[in-house]
């Protein structure tokens, strides 16, 4: 079982402020994932510019196998301490973990990372030594699946400042409250970061004083989705691409009109077409948005859509979703695909080079119409940081 991050972040402005003056960069591409948190000093235009900085050179040069040396003395070159206040232009966090297991954690004056296992804290043994004259916090552990772990700016820290709290929520109280959250049945980062991030606005009472950011993260195993499109090339391989379609883990996807009739064929069962009569109308929350095609049902698989239309128009509702929560409301075949790709992390994409003789495109360019879909669609999948394998049929 291939465990990986899932990952959410959350940033809130300082009051007054147009950009964030705290930097988020999070990476994920196969078995490695990165998480890179920078607080810029101050707020505002500046702050937000030495932070993106931080983040960007620490996140290229770790991803590149640098030694933490070399990236702090690359850094302590780049961004010298600020002369009246000496202090450092940027603090950042820099999370590595490979396979979902192996963790390794780098910090410079930033707050410690909050690790919850079976809603219990535990302790990370940090190692800390002076390098280029910045003192620098650094450990390798072990995950498990199910663990959470929490990253924030001191933003977090500071919330409550003079109220709620006399010395502001402080660390101890911020880990108590994830704790928390997790004992009350939160169980993904979105919900999580969402949460932390409303404790903190309240606590601002909605006027932060200060930039702040939560990096949400959770261990689990993998969710997957295969996506059958097309008939193979030769009709003898039909067969075949049915039956590894229809073994493959997680959820199982077909776009494609006569691709589900192949399906259906073969695995003797009858394609149910989800339409409406013309002499029926659906109330006007039910209808599907104008151009989206009917879905349909078949025995074992999750959904069945229309094929390059759908592909197209899921490859549109991508490109302007951020996450989960961007996407339409509704439950039409592009925007359930849709919904069922963000989820997924790992997609295989079982594409039919079989030539529609129908297609008049199909002929001139001598491959499928679809293929230009579904190489729009890997592209926008892969800046959501999803892992995806064609196959092509």
């Amino acid at each position: 079982m291939s465990l990986m991050v899932e990952c959410t972040w959350d940033s809130l402005n300082k009051d007054g402020e147009e950009l964030c003056g705290d930097a988020v960069i999070v990476r994920s591409k196969g078995p490695e994932f990165m998480a890179v948190l920078s607080d810029g000093l101050g707020s505002g235009v500046k702050a937000h510019i030495l932070a993106t900085l931080t983040a960007d050179i620490a996140a290229h040069m770790f991803e590149s196998g640098s030694a933490v040396e070399d990236v702090i003395q690359t850094l302590a070159e780049t961004l010298p301490e600020c002369s009246v206040r000496k202090l450092a232009y940027a603090t950042f966090a820099v999370l590595t973990v490979h396979e979902g297991r192996l963790a390794h954690l780098v910090q410079f004056d930033s707050a410690p990372l909050i690790l919850m296992r079976s809603q219990t804290l535990v302790e990370i043994p940090m190692e800390e030594r002076d390098i280029h004259g910045r003192r620098i916090r650094q450990a390798r552990f072990e995950l498990e699946e199910n663990d959470y772990l929490v990253l924030v700016t001191d933003g977090y820290e500071h919330a409550g400042l003079g109220g709620v709290y006399r010395l502001g929520w402080g660390w101890d109280n911020i880990a108590l409250a994830v704790q928390r959250f997790l004992a009350a049945g939160i169980d993904d980062t979105r919900k999580l970061a969402q949460s932390l991030s409303h404790t903190c606005l309240r606590l601002y009472d909605n006027r932060p004083g200060d930039d702040a950011t939560v990096i949400a993260m959770k261990v689990r195993p993998a969710l997957k989705a295969t996506v059958l499109t097309g008939p193979p090339c030769n009709r003898d391989l039909d067969e075949s691409a049915v039956t590894r379609f229809m073994a493959a883990e997680g959820e199982k996807i077909i776009c494609g009109g006569s691709t589900a009739q192949m399906a259906a064929r073969i695995l003797g069962e009858e394609l149910l077409v989800d339409w409406v009569p013309p002499g029926k109308r659906l109330a006007q929350t039910q209808r599907p948005k104008k151009g989206s095609p009917p879905t349909a049902e078949l025995k074992g698989v999750d959904l069945v859509t229309e094929g390059i239309l759908t592909l197209g128009q899921a490859a549109q509702i991508l490109k302007s979703a951020r996450n989960i929560d961007d996407l339409p409301q509704g439950s039409d075949a592009s925007v359930r695909l849709a919904r069922s790709l963000l989820k997924a992390d790992e997609i295989r994409l079982m594409v039919g080079t079989a030539i529609n003789p129908n297609q008049v495109a199909d002929i001139i360019r001598g491959e499928p119409m679809r293929m230009i879909y579904v190489r729009e669609l890997v592209e926008v999948l892969s800046r959501h940081g999803k892992q995806v394998e064609i196959e092509q049929l």
